[in-house]
């Protein structure tokens, strides 16, 4: 939208509170308050009433998908100002609340600190510590390989639990002999939205990111790509109801929520490399 400026080398270092890791920053001259986040994507995601403020340029941007549901968006170049440094950053709206009670959300990888802690006083004491280099993705934000192959890990403090898309969810229940668990219901994701789901038990149950998982909630009808989900046992009396889905991209992604990152007393994100640091009270192998 506007020629690239070169952003300053990060320094410092931003101390947060893991259950309201908010800071005050300026867009464009407008004091906002923004969550921190570690699941954003490359831009600064705003609540259109907080985006209405702002005294810039509106340009149609690319569609979110979450799940099925497409969100179109509008973004606009505008500088940031935080931590008595000037930055020029990118701002997106799209359409629905992204937070409630503050006004937006920012990645930790769009600020200019050289590391992020978000610091939880009522974690259980840490077991150890689990280095996780990253890579950032413009549709898909920040992620860390796991041990399982093409299988990637996201981190989510808002969001409350752990779930998986139903590319993660098949390639999980083949290693680790996974079965439905319970019936379907919904789960609540990104601007709100709500996508079906399903609990998946694993027989053989291992770690992600130092966390046990014995089952995860799955979401059964996005990403999946050609892989494919357990499949219920059939019964005589069954009816069984066709419904055909445009496939999408497979994403084999699985997003660690709040049910696991509560138990870490600190997690710190690293500019350069670009790394996190989990301090946790982890399961072990």
């Amino acid at each position: 939208m506007v020629a690239a400026r070169q952003p300053p080398a990060p320094e410092g270092d931003l101390v947060l509170d893991a259950a309201e890791p908010v800071i005050t920053a300026e867009i464009a001259g407008v004091p906002l308050r923004l969550r921190v986040d570690l699941d954003q994507q490359d831009s600064i995601e705003l609540n259109p009433a907080a985006a209405a403020r702002l005294p810039v340029t509106w340009e149609n941007g690319f569609a979110m998908d979450v799940g099925r549901v497409r969100l179109e968006s509008r973004v606009a170049a505008a500088e940031l100002h935080v931590a008595g440094r000037t930055l020029l950053s990118r701002v997106s709206e799209h359409g629905r609340d992204c937070c409630t009670g503050v006004d937006g959300a920012i990645g930790s990888d769009l600020l200019p600190y050289a590391s992020v802690r978000w610091r939880r006083a009522d974690a259980p004491p840490a077991t150890g510590t689990l280095p996780l280099p990253l890579e950032a993705d413009p549709s898909k934000g920040l992620s860390a390989r796991s041990d399982v192959e093409g299988l990637r890990l996201r981190f989510a403090l808002a969001q409350p639990i752990s779930v998986g898309t139903a590319a993660a969810g098949a390639i999980l229940a083949r290693l680790w002999q996974g079965r439905w668990s319970g019936t379907a219901g919904h789960i609540t994701l990104a601007f709100g939205v709500s996508r079906p789901a399903r609990s998946i038990a694993f027989a053989r149950p291992a770690v992600l990111a130092g966390f046990r998982f014995d089952q995860l909630q799955v979401r059964i009808s996005d990403f999946a790509g050609d892989e494919k989900l357990p499949v219920d046992p059939s019964r005589a009396e069954d009816v069984v109801i066709s419904h055909r889905l445009s496939r999408q991209q497979a994403w084999p992604a699985v997003t660690i929520g709040a049910d696991r990152l509560s138990r870490c007393t600190e997690i710190v994100y690293y500019a350069v490399p670009r790394s996190l640091a989990l301090r946790c009270a982890f399961d072990g192998p």
